[in-house]
């Protein structure tokens, strides 16, 4: 009995040190926000932080209670941070840690007024905690303004530069590429969560710096640039959508196009893949793609409204150690009106047909002689800058013995915003001798001058010679048929036959079995048709020719060195082959939940290269240039490349192996 209550005492001696320590634990709960001060569609973040000296247990993740006239946005967490340390102080070794974790929310104001977020309570350790309320003022007059600076945690890394350091010398293995990829991702973030990206200090050069009323918190965002926002009916207006994004993009839908309606359109440019450029949009860094470019022209004056572009992208934000979990956003660009203004009366002439911009005016012929009864062409080319398109044939007076036989015209608009549209006249002279076409007169308005402009063309002095009036063509004439052109017709028509010769085949005694054969044979072909069609539906591609057409993608993008083709290319032909050892036709799902669907057993042989493979195309794929260029230095394309077919030759063989058996 005294030997059982010595080992109690010692115990009890032993571990009172820890209890204390562990009932002693210090623990405290902070709420701030990045900005109290916000109009209306501006947002902000409430970053909660709980901080202890030992590891903590939330019993449950803290909830923020619902505010009237707050729209909760977006939420998320941050993690857990931990960081010990030793000290000696009079031969005294001393430890201590430090365990943070924090939970952030963005929040929008849809109404103006003064909102009070209330005291958040959080549970740890089965102990209660509750921060401050906290007090948020919404008015136009606070439109624009800075977001103030994040506070510092005590214990959490700050990625904020130094001007007397460089952070790439912090890490102590430069060839490390992994530590490479980080220390460019702490210089980029900047404050990982919507903070300021350089903090005061200069902005990398060339890198464009841009000022947008936006929320620079969202993952990613549409914004539609506009060259102009008041023009003149016709005048041309240049529309880009970008998209700018703080995160990896890994798919993007156009959910919906710009309906455009009261414009004219012609398309500058649809890319059909991102290409993405660094750009810091205030004050924080952004990659940008131009996803469209259209020169639009306002039909009538008023106010004419581009809509919004849709568009649903999966995205992973960055954290401090790499990009996070995979996100879903549907995000749209702002409407935006244009002011167009009427074009003017005065100066104003019957030689406009409409055309807006700057513009010359030819007009030739095939030649100068063309015998009489006889069609020749008179070519009328209008070009320049602005919507030729839209340029109606201005009235001409042709002279007594010219008649008009058919007209036709040809346009087109450049990427440039130069066009052109010629119109082709077919005459026929009715008359010999010398006949003279006269000037024509074109007015134009030059929005640039903010007037019309006259042009006017040489006359054209013709030579007619005899020609056999019996093999002429003519033209038929009536009041509704006359031509903008000086009043004759356009319109041909052939004169009609009366009789028919006898036949000796009646069609009225064979009607019937002539119609029954025919649908027959119709009905025959639609079924072949079908057949084929169904058929085709149902085979799947032939695994083998889907690959060798992947692999002939991805040499030929190599041959461009076009890496983030190579990069998509690539994934693209992963896909196919882990769907191939899964069994599945199509790779129709996230990569993690496809190898769920490998057997274990070729997991074993298969898996762990096809990840490798993943991981390095896809930060060829996506990924900035610097870390590209990283990456690279790193890993030789080529040998990661040589690498792929081989694996890619492996599991076509067992693909046909399996399907033998």
């Amino acid at each position: 009995m005294k030997k059982i209550g010595n080992n109690f005492l010692f115990v009890v001696t032993f571990l009172f040190p820890f209890v204390m320590a562990f009932g002693t634990a210090k623990i405290t709960v902070q709420a701030n926000v990045d900005r109290d001060q916000m109009a209306i569609g501006d947002s902000f973040t409430l970053n909660l932080v709980v901080q202890s000296d030992e590891e903590i247990e939330l019993s449950n993740p803290p909830q923020v209670s619902a505010v009237p006239g707050l729209e909760l946005l977006n939420s998320w967490s941050g993690g857990t941070q931990s960081r010990s340390g030793m000290s000696i102080i009079n031969g005294k070794t001393q430890f201590s840690k430090t365990v943070i974790q924090d939970f952030n929310y963005q929040f929008s104001p849809q109404k103006e007024g003064t909102f009070s977020i209330p005291m958040i309570d959080v549970q740890v350790g089965g102990q209660s905690y509750k921060t401050n309320p906290i007090k948020i003022q919404v008015n136009e007059s606070f439109r624009n303004t800075g977001k103030k600076r994040s506070q510092k945690v005590p214990g959490r890394p700050q990625y904020q530069e130094d001007e007397d350091s460089n952070p790439l010398q912090q890490v102590p293995d430069a060839d490390d590429l992994f530590n490479q990829l980080m220390q460019q991702r702490q210089r980029l973030m900047g404050q990982i969560q919507g903070g300021q990206a350089f903090n005061g200090h200069s902005q990398p050069q060339g890198i464009p710096n841009l000022k947008f009323d936006i929320n620079t918190n969202e993952a990613f965002f549409i914004y539609v640039d506009l060259d102009k926002t008041e023009v003149y009916e016709g005048e041309q207006v240049t529309a880009n959508w970008y998209l700018y994004t703080r995160g990896q993009m890994e798919s993007l839908d156009r959910a919906k196009f710009p309906d455009l309606k009261g414009f004219w359109k012609e398309i500058i440019e649809e890319v059909p893949s991102l290409q993405l450029s660094p750009v810091i949009v205030n004050g924080v860094n952004y990659q940008r793609a131009l996803l469209a470019s259209h020169a639009l022209f306002p039909i009538k004056a008023g106010v004419a409204v581009v809509d919004e572009f849709r568009i649903k992208g999966k995205v992973r934000l960055p954290t401090q150690y790499g990009y996070g979990q995979l996100n879903e956003y549907t995000k749209t660009s702002r409407r935006t009106a244009i002011k167009v203004l009427p074009l003017p009366q005065e100066g104003k002439t019957i030689a406009f047909s409409g055309a807006v911009g700057s513009y010359r005016v030819q007009v030739k012929t095939d030649g100068v002689s063309f015998p009489a009864h006889q069609p020749f062409s008179v070519k009328v080319r209008f070009e320049g800058t602005g919507n030729a398109k839209l340029i109606d044939l201005p009235p001409i007076t042709w002279p007594e013995g010219l008649e008009v036989f058919d007209t036709k015209n040809e346009s087109k608009f450049f990427k440039d915003g130069q066009s052109f549209k010629e119109f082709e006249i077919l005459l026929i002279p009715r008359k010999e001798g010398e006949l003279k076409i006269p000037p024509m007169n074109f007015t134009y308005f030059d929005p640039t001058q903010k007037k019309y402009v006259n042009e006017q063309t040489e006359a054209i002095t013709l030579n007619i010679t005899p020609g056999n009036a019996q093999s002429a063509p003519t033209a038929a004439v009536t009041p509704s048929e006359k031509s903008a052109a000086g009043g004759i017709a356009e319109v041909y028509r052939t004169q009609p036959i009366l009789e028919l010769p006898q036949s000796s085949f009646s069609f009225s005694a064979y009607r019937l079995t002539i119609y029954v054969a025919m649908a027959a044979f119709i009905l025959f072909s639609f079924l072949i048709q079908f057949l084929m069609q169904f058929r085709k539906f149902n085979q799947a591609p032939e695994f083998q020719q889907m690959v060798e057409a992947k692999l002939k993608a991805i040499d030929y993008a190599l041959a461009k060195s076009d890496h983030k083709k190579i990069g998509s290319e690539s994934l693209n032909l992963i896909y196919l082959l882990a769907a191939s050892l899964a069994g599945q036709r199509r790779a129709d799902q996230e990569w993690s939940e496809l190898i769920k669907e490998i057997p274990a057993k070729t997991q074993n042989q298969f898996l762990g290269r096809l990840t490798d493979q993943f991981d390095y195309f896809q930060l060829l794929g996506f990924s900035p240039e610097d870390v590209v260029q990283l990456l690279l230095n790193s890993k030789p394309l080529t040998n990661q490349i040589t690498e792929l077919k081989k694996i890619t030759k492996e599991i076509s063989i067992k693909a046909k192996t399996d399907e033998r058996e």
